[in-house]
């Protein structure tokens, strides 16, 4: 705020209460050069006539706004703000004010030059000043209701990601609310989790980073954070969903990206139940090392089935694998060579040419793996078998790791 130059009476004083005394050409003026086309001017006066008599009733007890005038100023910013008003439209109306105080000055006669010239710097400072103080405080509350409206709607997201079939008052409050964001609580929705290669919150670049990159041209869909992965809610009949896979190999860097998708959901209960089941499934494609993919939650629902239990998956590969794993000699290559072995349809040949072996090499440790496990790997044994590596990859993780 600007400091106040106080003087017993500013040489244009009289000028300025003359133009007080017969205000309502002014706001007559003013509400018309601000209106938009078709406007009621009715609608206009009240805020033209408070621009003009701040303006008058400031610059007559200084040549500056003082420390009052500027702070009603701030607080008609920030309620312009709040009421949704264009800033452009509140400063132009005070602009404008004091165009038409200094036009209105200077018809008079016989002109008083002093006067005039200490009211045309005044109106210069005073429009300056009035500016600042309006768009700090239409400025403060823009940010004010920006930080409510994420909190809302940060919880209004939350609550709608954990929305269970069984609990009615929590369906009808977000039913209440989901126009607020957006949302039809009868549409059609589909639901992705991804993962980024780092933890992301609500607060953090990505989650308004993807909802520009989602934006154009029909609109930006739900886009959050839970759980440290994304989370974006969109229409199933939204016609970008091409444009997800480009934003979150931007976000991530090539393909350092991993991203399920679930069956379109009926209404706002099945995006709740979508998500528990995508988070789960996202967990176990980024576990198998799976980059760079948007996948069908569906894909995974095996992976997830084995790994309901891991204790007893992880216990079920030791007893099967143990005794291939645990050999004296080459426990590894022997794990490698089935593994080859299943790979290309239980061709000794093809395992050959994959391992870069002798034929008569593979052969040999076929059968040495049919004396370790105590029968020959045919039928429903070598179905086991291949269960049993698939498992024994679910439990160790992409690196291959057995635990």
């Amino acid at each position: 705020m600007m400091k106040q130059a106080r003087s017993d009476s500013p040489p244009y004083r009289p000028l300025l209460e003359a133009l007080l005394a017969d205000l309502e050409p002014l706001v007559a003026e003013v509400a018309r050069d601000v209106a938009r086309a078709g406007e009621d001017l009715a609608l206009t006066a009240p805020a033209a006539r408070r621009a003009i008599e701040r303006t008058i009733r400031g610059l007559l007890a200084a040549e500056e706004l003082g420390p009052g005038d500027l702070a009603a100023m701030y607080e008609e910013g920030a309620r312009a703000a709040r009421e949704g008003e264009s800033l452009q439209l509140l400063l132009d109306r005070y602009l404008t004010a004091g165009w038409v105080l200094w036009g209105a000055a200077t018809r008079r006669v016989p002109p008083d030059v002093v006067a005039l010239s200490a009211l045309g710097t005044a109106l210069l400072k005073a429009g300056d000043a009035a500016a600042a103080a309006l768009a700090a405080g239409y400025g403060a509350a823009e940010r004010e209701i920006a930080a409510r409206t994420a909190s809302a709607r940060r919880e209004f997201v939350d609550e709608l990601l954990e929305l269970t079939a069984g609990d009615r008052e929590a369906i009808a409050r977000v039913a209440r609310r989901a126009p607020h964001f957006g949302l039809d609580p009868s549409a059609s929705y589909r639901i992705v989790v991804a993962g980024i290669g780092r933890d992301v919150d609500d607060e953090g670049p990505e989650v308004d980073g993807i909802g520009r990159l989602l934006s154009r041209p029909t609109g930006a869909p739900i886009v959050a954070a839970k759980r440290e992965r994304l989370v974006v809610i969109v229409r199933t009949d939204w016609p970008l969903v091409g444009l997800l896979d480009d934003a979150l190999r931007q976000l991530a860097g090539g393909d350092g990206w991993t991203a399920v998708e679930a069956s379109p959901a009926d209404g706002l209960v099945g995006v709740g139940v979508a998500f528990a089941s995508l988070l789960g499934s996202l967990l176990v494609a980024e576990r198998l090392g799976i980059r760079g993919r948007r996948l069908d939650a569906g894909e995974l629902l095996l992976e997830r089935a084995l790994l309901a239990d891991e204790g007893l998956l992880a216990a079920a590969v030791r007893h099967d694998l143990d005794p291939i794993i645990r050999a004296r000699r080459g426990g590894p290559e022997l794990v490698a060579t089935l593994e080859a072995f299943l790979s290309t349809g239980q061709n000794v040949r093809a395992t050959a040419r994959v391992l870069q072996l002798a034929p008569r090499t593979v052969a040999y440790r076929l059968e040495r793996i049919e004396q370790l496990l105590g029968a020959p790997l045919t039928g429903e044994r070598m179905a086991r078998i291949a269960t049993v590596l698939f498992a024994r990859r679910l439990v160790s993780g992409p690196a291959g790791r057995s635990r």
